[in-house]
């Protein structure tokens, strides 16, 4: 008498014989702005309605399979990267190709390299200021302020150069005139907003 084991996951139990058919409907793939790499650490995707969790494949791809077609809401959280939110249409347009790809933007507790060229600084007003937008003027770098007012930029083949960052929250804006040198941290403190 042989004994067979079932393949046992969270969403069914195969026993020998059975066969399983799923498609795939929706496949993530996540790049870290700052490496163009995957991205490091705990990261978490799922649909919000019904809290579906994606399964990640050995490719690296967030997969979500048998949805039904209607409007998703596509939640990523992780510990390095500000969170991402994404309207999701099941069927994709092409349904051969049920790919989404989603950049996450580093947040002020990521492990940049000692050699990066940062700028970190804190917004406050009475406490403070969350989701402010911060940007350099003139370039394309821009972040948000965290839960705790904090914000990180980070710059790629810049040697050194006087640069101006505006903070912008509920139409107040703020400037701040700071010169970035390559491999160098500016810390530029507690900027009080506007």
């Amino acid at each position: 008498m042989a004994l067979t084991m079932p393949y046992v996951t969270d969403k069914f139990i195969a026993y020998l014989g059975d066969v399983i058919t799923t498609n795939l409907s929706l496949a993530v793939w996540l790049t870290d702005e700052n490496t163009g790499e995957k991205p490091m650490g705990r990261v978490k995707v799922t649909l919000e309605e019904g809290e579906i969790k994606a399964f990640k494949n050995l490719s690296g791809y967030h997969c979500f399979t048998d949805l039904s077609h209607k409007d998703y809401n596509l939640n990523i959280e992780s510990d390095f990267y500000f969170p991402a939110d994404k309207k999701i249409v099941i069927p994709l347009p092409d349904p051969k190709k049920p790919v989404d790809d989603t950049i996450l933007k580093p947040n002020p507790v990521y492990p940049f390299p000692i050699s990066a060229t940062l700028v970190r600084g804190l917004v406050s007003n009475t406490g403070p200021v969350v989701n402010a937008l911060v940007s350099v003027v003139g370039k394309t770098i821009e972040t948000i302020t965290d839960e705790r007012g904090e914000f990180v930029l980070y710059f790629k083949g810049i040697k050194k150069e006087d640069i101006t960052i505006e903070i912008r929250k509920d139409g107040d804006t703020k400037a701040v005139n700071t010169t970035i040198e390559e491999g160098k941290t500016i810390s530029l403190g507690i900027i009080v907003f506007p």
